[in-house]
């Protein structure tokens, strides 16, 4: 792993496969491809595979490694989450993702780009729908969890939200028994919790907190009411907290006060990332394999069996994802398909990976 500080992330990857597996909402090929993927380039870049790590997701749904000084090394932690990620694939697509953490486990970094080319060949990889992840409908052979009695200083809260505020409170609860963190940590974000919740009992200029009237909403029906059809309104309220967007978009960070993009804003932005892929491998073509001109449009030096990136004049070029400052893009000519990773640095972009992959499905 390397010594800089760890890329901000969201929520640990182990947990996100767990409530996507209690989820109605089973994993797609393409979301599959993309995890997958992450993995095996997320484990193959990193500096020293030997410290402690762990996968995490950031707030776009990309897959990062992460130090954790009380974790496996990093080939241990992506094995195992590729292991994870085998257990929610179907039977006959399972073997591709159990081919993958073989390769992980036996095979030098190198040796992973034929685990890619199997996995691009299977599915077209599409950014991971983070939710609204409703729990699978129970069928009733199950008996109800029992309830715990909230605290004392909730009761002087609206239902809703004392609703929220204690399943927040349970959900810390269970990952401070799960996982190892620090004390300071868990003890600022438990300080942070109880001042959230004296603020909204207790606003500014109030004497006694009323108890609202009226009020009959069940608190999972804002969970059980969404459906993959549902409409939704094209901007937040202001009181909304989304935790993810529509499926299939990229998810931006999760903020109160930053609205949702526009699609006409979503639209835009991805052409301008496409005409900037388009701009720079339009120049690194031009440089016609010389290497001094090559490398100063690139991040890093390139490995000596990597293809040259394919010249846009003769290809269609579109965005296969953005993870902000970091962006995938596929041309596709009549030999093959490539897949370009591109990342800004200061004012210009920069190739950072190609993989070129034959024989895709139509």
């Amino acid at each position: 792993m390397s010594t800089a500080v760890s890329p901000p992330f969201v929520e640990f990857l182990d947990d996100y496969l767990r409530r996507r597996t209690r989820s109605g909402l089973s994993l797609a090929p393409g979301e599959s491809v993309t995890l997958a993927v992450g993995l095996l380039r997320g484990c193959r870049r990193a500096e020293d595979r030997a410290h402690g790590a762990a996968w995490a997701l950031t707030a776009r749904g990309c897959p990062v490694l992460i130090e954790d000084v009380d974790g496996e090394d990093a080939v241990g932690v992506t094995a195992a989450a590729l292991a994870q990620l085998a257990e929610m694939i179907d039977d006959e697509d399972r073997a591709l993702i159990e081919r993958a953490r073989d390769a992980v486990l036996t095979q030098p970094p190198r040796a992973w780009d034929e685990a890619e080319r199997r996995l691009f060949a299977w599915a077209e990889p599409v950014p991971l729908v983070l939710g609204p992840l409703a729990p699978r409908v129970d069928d009733g052979d199950t008996p109800p969890p029992t309830l715990r009695r909230p605290p004392i200083f909730l009761s002087a809260v609206d239902a809703d939200l004392a609703t929220l505020v204690t399943s927040a409170m349970s959900d810390l609860r269970e990952r401070w028994r799960s996982r190892r963190y620090p004390r300071a940590l868990t003890v600022a974000l438990v300080a942070a919790g109880v001042a959230v919740v004296l603020g909204l009992i207790l606003p500014t200029g109030a004497t006694n907190p009323v108890p609202p009237t009226g009020s009959t909403a069940s608190p999972s029906s804002s969970i059980l009411d969404w459906t993959p059809d549902a409409a939704r309104p094209a901007t937040p309220r202001p009181s909304d907290r989304p935790t993810v967007l529509d499926p299939g978009r990229p998810t931006p960070l999760l903020t109160g006060e930053t609205p949702a993009p526009s699609p006409a804003e979503s639209s835009s932005a991805e052409e301008d990332i496409v005409d900037a892929a388009r701009e720079l491998l339009t120049t690194y073509s031009a440089c016609a394999g010389e290497t001094v001109c090559e490398q100063s449009l690139r991040e890093g030096r390139a490995d000596p069996g990597d293809a040259p990136p394919t010249d846009p004049a003769g290809a269609r070029i579109s965005l296969v994802d953005d993870f902000g400052g970091l962006a995938v893009v596929r041309l596709d000519s009549a030999d093959a398909s490539q897949y370009v990773t591109i990342v800004r640095e200061k004012d210009r972009w920069l190739v950072r990976d190609v993989r070129t992959v034959a024989d895709q499905p139509s």
